[in-house]
């Protein structure tokens, strides 16, 4: 793009920070009408920023931007507003045709103009029958619509049946009568067409203009979209291999401005890493390019995710999942080192960048697949890892997150993996543990509930060897239990009593041979001895009850 300003002082982070700090809504609807040149500042807003816009405060308190908006923008708004998928909605234009109308016919002529023919005829023939005077074709009573009434064109070549509901038929005849106002030829044009062509192939048409723009921004095929999600291995990537998206002419277009929505601005700077790499990049021709090339990485998201564009839900989660899979690539590519990733953004397209990031979370889920089986009687956070990997895509679950919170997020950064590979190992060593004790964890899932979670079954053994016994997970009696409670020492095990459950849990995993897991085991033997102590020194002198045993297995002698 021609006569781009320097980037403001801080670099890029700052241009979409001050952005974000903007009014938003109705007060940056404001702020562009009472700028000094308010069309130039609309023109400004990419074809996404202005429907987002437009959207957010709605039609009725945003007409003005329409009104200023340029044939290019209005004909985006209406590529992602009207669509629904390859199916035309085309009540959802007749608020925008309406706004059109309001400011004018001069400016309705020049947007319907810059429309595809196709889109034109479609709209006019889907509440209308045609008739040709021309060609002595006579408005004959319509027995299927009575009471629809007629609009004859001001050159009387048509008689048109308007045979939608008062307020499309009051559009239609201001938008036909403007139509022949400014333009007679376009005005004809559009009504033949409507006439002549048969509306299967006006949508086929239409969808294939629209189609085309939309894949410039990433709205592509949802098979195609699918392409992201293709695994990629980091060492397969190399920074300066040359593979950065290009889009030809789009940088160069003043016509065709590039700037982030605000709704992926936001997720850019909530990106710790790659935010910070894309600070380092210090060129204003580069920043635009990443900008546009996220957008439409974007826009593939949400393809992929079969969402609508309009559905600006749909378009927060897609920049929230795509921006964070580009960071973790991004690290992981870069081994977490800023300059090499800021290389990296210039020189590797953010698909494969987000190839590698899904990569990694996936390898994350095909252990989880592994071990899920077998895991369904874990606790938390265990049991929600578990779920939110083992899904159609993987998630980070947000138990994790410090405070703990429901629900999931996609990973993000190297510290996320090491998080859920740290749990996952830990639940590895569980399960070992467990079925060398000679548990089969996949039948007890056909138990019906209560069932015992997945550490009861060793912490039950470790009481017996505290009671003098073996290390087996049957119930525990209460005379077990006693006999376990009198190795306290004021309350709490002794170091002899916790290194004979040690010793007893190595013992069997050497027995099954099995890797003992070192220092993580014994930090979970640890885990398990405390339960064990809570337990014991609960006990009263009274008749034991089994609510307060928790995390035990017990007889029915308690």
């Amino acid at each position: 793009m021609s006569d781009l300003p320097p980037p403001p002082p801080g670099g890029p982070l700052a241009r979409f920070r001050a952005a974000l700090a903007a009014p938003r809504g109705a007060r940056r609807v404001d702020a562009l009408l009472s700028s000094p040149d308010p069309a130039a500042a609309v023109a400004a807003l990419s074809v996404t920023e202005l429907y987002e816009l437009v959207s957010e405060v709605g039609l009725d308190d945003a007409s003005d931007l329409v009104h200023l908006a340029t044939p290019e923008q209005v004909r985006g708004c209406l590529d992602l507003e009207v669509w629904d998928r390859d199916q035309p909605k085309m009540e959802l234009a007749r608020p925008w045709l309406a706004a059109l109308i309001d400011a004018g016919f001069e400016k309705l002529g020049e947007v319907w103009g810059r429309l595809d023919a196709e889109w034109r005829a479609l709209f006019v023939k889907q509440w209308t029958k045609i008739y040709d005077l021309t060609l002595g074709e006579e408005p004959d009573d319509d027995p299927e619509h009575p009471e629809a009434p007629l609009y004859f064109s001001p050159d009387r070549f048509f008689a048109i049946r308007l045979l939608g509901d008062e307020d499309t038929n009051r559009l239609l005849t201001a938008l036909l009568a403007d139509l022949y106002r400014g333009d007679l030829a376009l005005a004809r044009h559009t009504i033949m067409s409507a006439h002549s062509e048969p509306t299967s192939e006006l949508e086929e048409q239409s969808y294939r203009w629209r189609a085309g723009r939309m894949a410039d921004l990433g709205y592509v095929d949802f098979y195609d979209a699918l392409d992201l999600f293709q695994p990629l291995d980091a060492d397969a990537v190399k920074i300066g291999e040359g593979s950065e998206d290009r889009f030809a002419g789009a940088i160069d277009d003043d016509d065709a401005p590039v700037n982030l929505p605000v709704t992926v601005a936001e997720q850019v700077v909530a990106r710790s890493f790659l935010a910070r790499a894309w600070d380092r990049i210090g060129d204003a021709v580069e920043e635009e390019r990443l900008e546009l090339a996220l957008l439409v990485l974007v826009n593939k998201v949400l393809a992929a995710a079969k969402a609508r564009p309009g559905d600006h839900a749909a378009v927060r989660a897609g920049a929230d999942y795509a921006t964070s899979t580009v960071s973790l690539g991004l690290e992981v590519l870069a081994r977490g080192d800023l300059d090499r990733a800021a290389a990296a953004l210039r020189s590797v397209s953010m698909t494969r960048l987000h190839r590698v990031g899904y990569t990694v979370s996936l390898r994350l889920a095909r252990l989880a697949r592994g071990l899920a089986p077998r895991a369904a009687t874990a606790d938390e956070p265990a049991a929600s890892v578990l779920r939110a990997l083992v899904g159609p895509r993987p998630w980070y679950a947000r138990e994790l997150d410090e405070p703990p919170r429901p629900g999931v997020r996609p990973f993000e950064s190297q510290a996320d993996v090491r998080r859920v590979a740290e749990l996952l190992a830990r639940l590895t060593l569980r399960i070992a543990v467990a079925e060398s004790l000679g548990i089969n964890l996949v039948a007890i899932n056909e138990l019906p509930e209560p069932r015992p979670d997945l550490d009861d079954h060793v912490r039950t053994a470790i009481v017996r060897v505290l009671a003098g016994g073996a290390l087996e997970p049957r119930p525990v009696t209460e005379d077990e239990l006693r006999a376990a409670a009198g190795a306290l020492e004021r309350g709490a095990l002794p170091a002899s009593a916790r290194a004979r459950a040690q010793s007893a849990v190595l013992g069997r995993l050497d027995a099954a041979r099995l890797e003992a897991g070192g220092g993580a085991l014994l930090t979970l033997i640890d885990g398990w001895l405390e339960h064990v102590e809570r337990i014991l020194a609960g006990l009263g002198p009274g008749k034991l009850d089994e609510r307060y045993l928790g995390g035990l297995l017990v007889g029915d002698r308690i």
